[in-house]
């Protein structure tokens, strides 16, 4: 999570930076239209060394930390017919299906994933173009952790995760239908905690990309829109997820080749919240709240067995308030039309300070998509420590809105 949160703040700096520049798109009389394209791209990277298994405590005990992968997209390019599209400088959208291969079959399996993106353009030349590219949706196809048949992998607890990329790119036209593409990207897998062990896998790589347009590309004309005009929210929303938990006897450490004396445990995950929030520009929204959140992680009383025989006894709390917790937090959204980039920092102002108790600071991190109703869905991920998955947190809400 230190990986995305930096390159996102990277990202997000840059847009920010580049708002004014009005000037930098190209003037044509043609009309802006919408055209589509598809890509193929080719990544050859590193693994980050950030867990045990990719260090080489594997089966085939060796260093896992290079890696390859290939992904086709669907693009779609916005053509100046709503505000947004100027205020970003017409960015583009799209799906996309991705393969990686980490030579190592066995043990990580042959994962894909499905996801959308959004590419946001810093800068717009004659035949150039610079900018960033954040991608979010669903891996499958794991070989993940079994305490029996696959007991090193910590890295992936499941058969599904999350894949999370962002890439800084440039990119060059070589003629009014193909595009080639250089970039440089972070992308990342977890499953938010909802299955154990969960170290995760972080990349990093360079890739090379060849796109080819259905259409001439048009050339797209930037005009200045007028001041945002403010607007105050009060947003309310529920949310669930569940979290599983390994627990090791303490007193006989765990062989992987005879992997007993481990409970695992699943634990359900609740949050009701409320929050003021205010947008001040067209792409930034401010805000502070309160949640009211329900953990069966919190507080869980663990018994082991002395002469280490038998897995540890795990007992959730009995009480109904050593399990409930309040917290007061902040947010800030980053806001693209209806969808939402959103983080939150919180502290727990209440809560059982037992053994097993929450940390007292939390995170979270995610996207928001807000109907026209004032309904909107979401996905978060609560951690602590800026960097430890807690759960992954499934969100409805509503907003009461207003100028």
């Amino acid at each position: 999570m230190r990986y995305i949160t930096s390159i996102l703040l990277l990202a997000i700096g840059l847009q920010l930076a580049a708002m004014n520049q009005e000037n930098d798109s190209i003037q044509s009389k043609d009309k802006p239209k919408r055209y589509n394209a598809i890509s193929l791209r080719y990544h050859s990277g590193r693994v980050l060394q950030t867990n045990d298994f990719v260090k080489g405590e594997n089966n085939a005990n060796q260093v896992i930390d290079y890696y390859q992968s290939l992904n086709i997209a669907y693009k779609v390019q916005t053509d100046g017919s709503k505000e947004w599209h100027h205020i970003f400088n017409f960015p583009y959208y799209g799906v996309a299906f991705y393969s990686a291969n980490f030579f190592n079959v066995d043990e990580l399996g042959t994962p894909n994933a499905l996801y959308g993106f959004m590419g946001f353009p810093f800068k717009r030349g004659k035949k150039s173009l610079w900018g960033y590219e954040l991608g979010f949706g669903l891996t499958y196809n794991w070989e993940p952790y079994d305490k029996y048949d696959n007991p090193f992998n910590v890295a992936i607890g499941s058969y599904r995760t999350v894949y999370i990329d962002a890439n800084l790119f440039y990119e060059y036209h070589l003629s009014p239908r193909f595009d080639l593409r250089g970039s440089f990207g972070f992308t990342h897998f977890s499953n938010g905690g909802t299955q154990k062990p969960n170290s995760g896998l972080n990349l990093l790589s360079p890739s090379i990309e060849l796109s080819y347009n259905f259409k001439d590309r048009p050339v797209l004309i930037r005009t200045a829109q007028p001041a945002y005009k403010q607007h105050h929210e009060v947003a309310i929303q529920l949310g669930a997820g569940s979290s599983n938990l390994l627990y090791d006897n303490k007193n006989e450490p765990v062989n992987p080749e005879d992997p007993k004396g481990t409970a695992d445990v699943m634990h359900s995950y609740l949050n009701l919240s409320a929050a003021y929030l205010k947008q001040t520009t067209w792409k930034n929204k401010f805000g502070a709240g309160l949640d009211i959140t329900y953990d069966e992680t919190a507080n869980v009383t663990v018994t082991y067995p002395e002469d280490g025989s038998q897995e540890p006894v795990v007992e959730m709390a009995d009480k109904l308030s050593d399990k409930m917790m309040l917290g007061l937090f902040g947010t800030y959204e980053f806001a693209i039309d209806r969808l939402s980039v959103a983080s939150y920092l919180g502290f727990l102002v209440l809560r059982n300070k037992g053994t097993n108790a929450n940390p007292f600071m939390y995170q979270k991190f995610g996207i928001k998509y807000h109907f026209k109703n004032d309904m909107y869905a979401g996905l978060l991920v609560r951690a602590h420590n800026f960097s430890v998955a807690e759960v992954i947190e499934w969100n409805i809400g509503y907003r009461i809105k207003w100028h």
